[in-house]
């Protein structure tokens, strides 16, 4: 089954933001965390992976923890080892570490879904769309949100999972409030999500550096600014760049925009392949003949 970039309104972020506020939040707001809580089931001895075009499976043991939401039809897939089925209006939670295939088929054939994926990075949140047909697997290009409110929102929910104390009001609101955040920020576009380098022992100005890189690499940007934002000087923010990262705030910058210049410019190859613009016309005599000749 070939891979294919999910273009149109379909695959935009107007569309993903729209899905959240229409139909996501409203079953957060009915069930809670426990949308994101389907059972699972033993592997059925019928199940089949469904095979991609380069000859794979798709299995994917993320770092990240991720949630999923499906939007129309009914997703299968294999959370290690075990069956998980969703229809329209759930959704799942899947740690980090846990080995998944997200497209299995039980029967004659698979069956159709459309669904969201979001995961969780220290930075921020990486949002996808995902479709499945009869013909093609159709994927939008990946939504990163440079924002650690996000990632505070996330991780304030998960220690309530883990706290016998937690009220399911407070987890509820924690989740609503962490996806009414996501439809309202302004995302960066690239077919991979960002990687920004590992932060957990990044001093705090040198990760609200990156943060503030990864969120405005689009803007003009002067070190005074930047350093401002950090609450530091330039001299010493220079100094944490050198030290941490080996490499000063300017040349982090640049290849930054030379990253998503690339990968926009991937998105913008594959939409003119899916989608060429037509250069001739098959005239009835059998003679070709450019449009740019042609007159109503």
């Amino acid at each position: 089954m070939p891979n294919l970039l999910l273009t149109g309104y379909e695959g935009s972020w107007d569309a993903i933001t729209t899905a959240i506020g229409m139909q996501l939040l409203p079953r957060l707001e009915m069930l809670g965390s426990d949308l994101f809580f389907s059972p699972s089931m033993p592997c059925p001895k019928e199940v089949v992976p469904v095979i991609f075009a380069n000859g794979q499976c798709a299995l994917h043991q993320s770092s990240a923890p991720r949630f999923v939401f499906v939007l129309a039809g009914q997703a299968q897939m294999l959370v290690n080892s075990r069956w998980l089925s969703l229809p329209k209006g759930h959704g799942a939670f899947l740690p980090e570490g846990v080995n998944c295939v997200p497209y299995v088929w039980v029967g004659e054939q698979p069956t159709l879904c459309d669904w969201l994926w979001f995961s969780i990075h220290p930075f921020g949140v990486v949002t996808v769309r995902a479709q499945l047909t009869l013909t093609a697997h159709y994927q939008s290009p990946s939504f990163a949100v440079a924002d650690r409110r996000l990632t505070d929102l996330f991780q304030a929910w998960r220690w309530g999972q883990t706290n016998s104390h937690a009220h399911k009001i407070a987890s509820k609101g924690l989740l609503c409030a962490f996806f009414a955040l996501l439809m309202r920020s302004a995302p960066l576009i690239t077919q991979e999500p960002v990687q920004l380098p590992e932060n957990r022992c990044l001093p705090t100005p040198l990760q609200d550096a990156l943060q503030f890189l990864h969120t405005c690499y689009d803007k003009p940007l002067c070190l005074q600014e930047l350093a401002q934002a950090c609450g530091v000087t330039p001299a010493y923010l220079c100094r944490l760049f050198r030290r941490y990262l080996g490499i000063t705030p300017w040349k982090y910058l640049g290849r930054l925009r030379l990253h998503f210049a690339e990968r926009l410019l991937g998105v913008r190859t594959q939409l003119r392949d899916n989608h060429p613009e037509p250069q001739q016309v098959q005239r009835h005599d059998g003679k070709e003949q450019s449009l740019l000749s042609l007159h109503p």
